[in-house]
């Protein structure tokens, strides 16, 4: 694909954009920088895939994937109520989310223990867990105001139905990536069917392991937040 074509691809990131200033949205400028960085990381990843695939020490693999849940548990940790606590409660719950299937995976031989294939596994996993975790922190603090055992189930629920969803319509309404991408590389569909299928099964267990520790290990804050206002709001009002 040429960069004109690319740039002009760039062009539609002003749709959102709009859209967002017109709904008073004020999310423009979050849409803008990360539209640029996506662009600009994706297209260094490019340019550096070859290097980062020749690694075969096992503990520059695990480094570099240890390197990924940490800024995707950064990236998370900003949407919590003490961006330093909420990290380390994200990245056991990312650690745990990711290590789990991946192991798996190997043990059961489904990929072997190599830099070209870890990697992006890890990745598709890192970024299903980050999801997961940052729509379960964003529901419990709309639903603060509610009681403890019905906020985790309200956030856990929420967390996970955009993975559910992607299930129910998958091979109908769309043709997942890696799938669309083996095919285009031309592999057969069967062998391509059946990549996928273990993919989004795992991503399945990867979004319900992180949303449901992420918010275990979090409501606590949420929960005595709320309590600590409502006593002082109550102690004004007395």
């Amino acid at each position: 694909m040429p960069y004109t074509a690319l740039l002009a691809v760039l062009l539609f990131i002003f749709v959102p954009i709009i859209v967002s200033y017109q709904q008073a949205l004020k999310l423009e400028k979050e849409i803008l920088w990360s539209s640029l960085r996506g662009f600009a990381q994706l297209l260094l990843l490019g340019y550096c895939i070859s290097y980062i695939f020749s690694f075969e020490r096992w503990y520059v693999i695990t480094g570099y994937v240890l390197v990924m849940i940490v800024i995707a548990s950064l990236n998370v940790s900003k949407r919590g109520l003490e961006m330093k606590r909420t990290f380390f409660l994200v990245f056991s719950g990312m650690i745990v989310s990711v290590g789990i299937p991946i192991g798996l995976w190997l043990i059961c031989h489904i990929i072997p223990f190599e830099a070209q294939y870890i990697i992006p596994v890890a990745g598709m996993f890192s970024g299903t867990a980050m999801v997961a975790a940052s729509v379960v922190l964003e529901a419990m603090k709309k639903e603060e105001d509610k009681k403890e055992k019905e906020m985790k189930r309200h956030a856990i629920k929420i967390a996970m139905i955009p993975t559910i969803d992607t299930l129910k319509t998958m091979g109908l309404v769309q043709i997942p990536g890696t799938m669309t991408g083996m095919i285009l590389a031309g592999a057969e569909p069967i062998a391509a069917v059946k990549y996928q299928i273990f993919i989004v099964f795992t991503l399945l267990v990867v979004a319900s392991i992180s949303s449901m520790i992420v918010c275990l290990l979090n409501y606590r804050a949420f929960y005595q937040t709320n309590h600590v206002q409502e006593y002082y709001e109550n102690k004004l009002l007395s």
